[in-house]
């Protein structure tokens, strides 16, 4: 074989040995490629993933948020409703000694704080009307009253006039027992009930 054909075989190998390289390269390159592409679609997918997942928590937190604050408003206006029906009772609580109904209800006040000191012997506090009303008869009518109740005898006398609405103020003799049942002071022990009825009205 001569030296020119020597060359050319070489030659031709080489280019075959590139060729076939070139190729491999190129396919590893194409493999290269290909999984970075499959690598770089599947990170989108995540991170798309990820943000409509934080999309949704966001969303989600907005809600609630929104919801918590509007229940916050209605609780505050509930109360600001409640507190401006209790308001408007107190103030009907100031009218109440004028009517007809008083009478009966001012004879049971006075029952039920006598009988709630234990009777005996008994001062009884009013208001300036009151005290006029009150007269001998209707005490003796009260003292039978407690008596048949408590089953002991109960002697009432009346002590000084007081500034309440309504209602009375029942001491023990020695003082040692007192029972504040005065319109206001019932309304007051009772508030948390009357709220209670007011919003089962309202609501």
């Amino acid at each position: 074989m001569g030296a020119d054909k020597i060359t050319s075989k070489i030659l031709e190998d080489a280019e075959r040995n590139a060729n076939s390289i070139k190729s491999e390269a190129q396919m590893e390159a194409d493999k290269i490629l290909e999984d970075a592409k499959k690598e770089a679609e599947k990170r989108k997918n995540e991170i798309i993933k990820k943000g409509e997942k934080e999309a949704e928590m966001i969303k989600n937190r907005i809600i609630a948020e929104a919801r918590l604050n509007a229940k916050k408003m209605m609780l505050k206006e509930r109360e600001k409703l409640i507190g401006m029906a209790v308001e408007k009772l107190k103030e009907d609580l100031t009218k109440l000694p004028g009517k007809g109904e008083y009478k009966t209800l001012l004879s049971k006040l006075i029952i039920e704080g006598i009988t709630s000191v234990g009777g005996g012997e008994v001062i009884l506090e009013l208001n300036e009307k009151d005290y006029k009303e009150i007269d001998s008869k209707k005490l003796w009518e009260i003292e039978n009253k407690v008596e048949e109740l408590l089953k002991k005898p109960t002697i009432v006398k009346k002590g000084n006039v007081v500034n309440i609405i309504g209602g009375c103020i029942v001491k023990t003799n020695d003082n040692s027992k007192i029972c504040n049942n005065s319109l206001e002071a019932v309304f007051e022990r009772n508030l948390d009930d009357i709220k209670v009825k007011v919003a089962e009205l309202l609501f």
